[in-house]
């Protein structure tokens, strides 16, 4: 029998031993790029820079001008700095309040919270009347 040469063994193992290392290495897998939604803000001077909105079927519509007006007779007014704001459609008329989730240039979705349909939840609208 013929004697092993120790060096001969190494030189024979060492392309499997590099080739073994390397796909155990750490890998550097890049992940897929997505693009981010864009996060829905309320931005309040958009909203009310004499803007006319109108729901689907345009039975609310509500007509903000910066100076406070809201249509020809009546007033909004934001309460307490805050995302809820109180619109009286004319002179003496009953005080409404709406919270408004985020709007755009061209859409909002907010909900009535006082008022004849209050608590029916969140809807859209659009500054040019729904086709």
């Amino acid at each position: 029998m013929k004697k092993v040469n120790i060096k001969n063994i190494a030189w024979a193992l060492l392309p499997a031993l590099i080739i073994g290392f390397t796909a155990c290495g750490d890998k550097d897998e890049t992940t897929p790029t997505t693009t981010p939604t864009p996060t829905k803000t309320l931005n309040k001077t958009s909203l009310t820079n004499n803007k006319k909105w109108y729901n689907q079927g345009s039975t609310i519509q509500h007509d903000f001008k910066p100076d406070g007006k809201y249509f020809s007779g009546g007033t909004w007014r934001w309460i307490n700095n805050t995302d809820t704001m109180e619109t009286i459609g004319s002179l003496g008329g009953t005080p409404l309040k709406w919270r408004f989730e985020w709007n755009s240039e061209t859409e909002l979705e907010c909900e009535r919270i006082s008022g004849t349909g209050q608590g029916s939840g969140l809807f859209l609208m659009k500054t040019t009347e729904w086709q």
